[in-house]
């Protein structure tokens, strides 16, 4: 079973869903400048193709600087990081791209690691993330993994890879380790038929949109905004209304497993970030990373946050990015 419905289970039995934007009924709250400078800074819109699946992104900064690939989490999407990513841009070309099945990328009849591992190479190879030398890697949560598996593959292609609170199990040095499984055929044929609930209005939707895991934020501004860009008023069923643009297929039908232990054999440079209230910067996974970690690469817990700290606290989380950056990877031969 995966994290996220392990997740969920927890919230369903704690009964303690917490939904920022209830009783707001759909009216934005205010942001502050910063904010608004963000996603008013103009993007380069485009997509690519990639095994039939046009894999949008929107890219930041001149080609030829240093390359930073911004990677979202499950269910998630690209302008999830439009606020941050203009705050990169005078010294990176920068890009985000939603992955196939999420955002507005197209779906897949079927998803698969490999070709997740694509849609990440293909971004690059497209936004010209690569002409300034090997590009640095950002992934949150789901996207941790994914940026964790391109490592894995091809981390030689990589100037460096930065993990933001992505669950880890405890590897095996031999056989390496299961992050989640597919679910059953059962599961599988179940998820096949169902359909995304369609809303009357958007202020429904809004209203009830809630982060998993669960977890407070008072940025309601910032909750507002990607709660927003999730939508669409298109429905796949035919149906009038809004509803969220994710595939709700995607992430069943496929393993996520890795050969080596990579905190001891990466192919670049690696880095992880976690929010100290996060369910996952505990237990014997988080501690064997720890462990394995010392000396090898910087293991920065970020105080007061849950799992998704950049939107708890959006300008530290800048601050504590642009500085790992500044001094991090360590290069040598000036």
């Amino acid at each position: 079973m995966s994290y996220e419905r392990e997740a969920a289970k927890r919230d369903i039995a704690k009964d303690d869903r917490i939904r920022p934007l209830a009783g707001l009924k759909g009216v934005k709250p205010p942001a502050p400048d910063w904010f608004e400078w963000a996603i008013g800074c103009a993007s380069e819109e485009a997509h690519v193709d990639v095994a039939g699946a046009a894999i949008r992104y929107s890219a930041w900064g001149q080609r030829g600087a240093p390359g930073l690939l911004f990677i979202h989490g499950g269910r998630a999407h690209r302008n999830w990081w439009r606020p941050f990513a203009p705050f990169f841009s005078e010294s990176y070309r920068v890009a985000a791209f939603d992955m196939s099945g999420m955002g507005d990328s197209d779906w897949r009849d079927k998803y698969d690691l490999d070709c997740a591992i694509d849609e990440i190479f293909a971004v690059v190879e497209a936004a010209g993330l690569n002409a300034g030398g090997r590009p640095i890697l950002v992934g949150h949560s789901f996207g941790g993994w994914m940026t964790l598996a391109a490592v894995e593959r091809s981390g030689e292609r990589l100037g460096g890879a930065v993990v933001i609170d992505s669950p880890i199990s405890k590897p095996d040095p031999d056989e390496g380790y299961t992050i989640a499984r597919s679910r059953s055929a059962d599961d599988r044929e179940n998820e096949q038929t169902r359909e995304s609930r369609v809303y009357a209005t958007i202020e429904e939707p809004i209203e009830r949109f809630r982060f998993l895991p669960n977890q407070p934020c008072e940025e309601l501004y910032l909750v507002d905004y990607i709660a927003r860009a999730g939508l669409t008023d298109e429905p796949r069923s035919g149906q009038k209304g809004w509803t969220w643009k994710f595939d709700p297929r995607h992430g069943t039908n496929f393993d996520i497993h890795f050969e080596r232990d990579l905190f001891l054999a990466a192919r670049c440079p690696l880095a992880f970030l976690y929010g100290e209230k996060s369910a996952f910067a505990q237990g014997e996974g988080f501690e064997a990373q720890q462990e394995a970690l010392k000396g090898r690469a910087p293991f920065i817990v970020m105080p007061g946050a849950h799992h998704h700290l950049m939107m708890e606290s959006p300008t530290g989380f800048i601050t504590m990015l642009r500085t790992l950056l500044a001094c991090w990877p360590v290069r040598v031969g000036f």
